[in-house]
Order: C-alpha cells, then structure tokens, then sequence
C-alpha cells in the first residue's frame, strides 16, 4: 500500500510534464496533416481552352482642363475722415407760402351759351354746301378714266358693252372708300370699275359750314367698243 501510494505521488509531480509532451506530439500531428499533399497525375487534369476575350474600345479619358481662376485683388476700405465741420449758425429751411385755389367760375344763365355738338365721326352727306371735285375738273375725271381703264379682253371678244354705275364716299382728306356697284354689266366689268377707283387719287374734300365733311358721290364708267 505504501509503494502505491508512493508511485502515486511521483506520477503527480511529472503529470505536469506529461501534459506538454501531449501538447507537442498533438502539435506536430496536425502540421503534418497540413502539409500532407496526394500525388496529382497530369492527364486527370482539365483540357486548357483559350477563351477570346473581346477587345472594347474605350472613351480616351483626357485631362481635366487646369481651372485659371481669377485673380482676386483685395482693397483696403476708404478710412473715414476725422475731419469735423463746425456750423456757426443752422439756418431754417424757407417754406413756400401754399398756393391759393383757382376760385370757380361763377355761373351765370344770362350770358351761358350751349357750345355746338360737334359729331366725331359723322356720317356721309349725299350733298354738301362745297361738292367734292377731282383735282382739275370734271373734264380732268374722264381723261383719267379713258387712260386707265382696260376693257377685258373677254368682254371685248364677245362684243360686250355696257355702263357700271357706281357709288361711293369722297372722305373729309378726299379719299376714295366705300365703293359700291349700283348697278353692273358683267363681273369683269365691274372689277376693272372698282379697280380704278381704288387707284384714283384724291380728290378735293366736300366742306359744310366751312369744315370739310365725308360726301356719297355717284358716278357712271361706260364701257363702249371703238366702232
């Protein structure tokens, strides 16, 4: 029992000892089993295949431009003068005297008069104390009808003859506007009549009471063949 008891203790005191001789051996089995490698045999290996890789054209990628930033120049502030300006004497503004109302006229009924109504746009007058007049005359008139008046070649071709009786207004300026037909032959006619008188000049305005005045006026363009 003694003996056991002394095995006992020895082992106690080398069971330090023990304990890091396992830690080394279990070391060691693990970094062999780390660094264990199989034989590899060449013809298990894959086949080596080329894969084509396409090229892509890229974006030439430029420098940035250098940014010139401007030169940024500093003043200095003005300093504030320290020059005092005594006043002697402060005078008082001058106030200008308020002008007086325009007294009303006062109305008298004795002497009131209606002023005339003028109409701003009165209507034309089939008659005027001053009839409206082509400049030079009526004679002047059909001269200048004769010259610009042309007889539609249709009309002529078909023997076509005839007098478009027209109306129209000789303004309070002497312009020619509000063109009527009365009364026509055929349309090529009547649109050569019309045409005519647009291009008329001005006349002579009609006047009433001394004021020039807008005046209807009649007149007959006869379209007759040279026989």
């Amino acid at each position: 029992m003694n003996q056991f008891k002394k095995t006992t203790k020895n082992r106690e005191k080398l069971r330090g000892i023990y304990f890091q001789v396992g830690l080394i051996i279990a070391g060691g089995l693990t970094l062999v089993a780390f660094e264990w490698t199989s034989p590899i045999n060449i013809n298990e290996l894959p086949d080596y295949t080329i894969i084509y890789q396409e090229e892509w054209d890229l974006p030439v990628i430029l420098p940035e431009p250098e940014i010139i930033r401007p030169e940024v120049k500093f003043t200095t502030a003005p300093k504030k003068s320290e020059t005092f300006i005594i006043v002697e004497k402060i005078i008082d503004p001058v106030v200008e005297p308020t002008p007086e109302p325009t007294p009303e006229p006062k109305f008298d009924p004795n002497t009131w008069e209606p002023e005339p109504y003028v109409d701003p746009n009165p209507a034309p007058v089939p008659f005027a104390e001053v009839m409206p007049e082509f400049k030079g005359g009526i004679e002047k008139l059909f001269e200048y009808l004769g010259k610009n008046i042309k007889y539609p070649n249709r009309d002529k071709n078909n023997g076509m003859e005839g007098t478009v009786y027209l109306q129209f207004v000789v303004g309070k300026k002497g312009e020619i506007k509000n063109i009527k037909i009365l009364r026509g032959v055929t349309d090529l006619m009547d649109k050569e009549a019309i045409r005519v008188l647009k291009a008329m000049p001005k006349w002579t305005p009609g006047k009433q009471s001394g004021r020039p005045v807008s005046v209807i006026y009649n007149l007959p363009i006869k379209f007759q063949l040279k026989g």
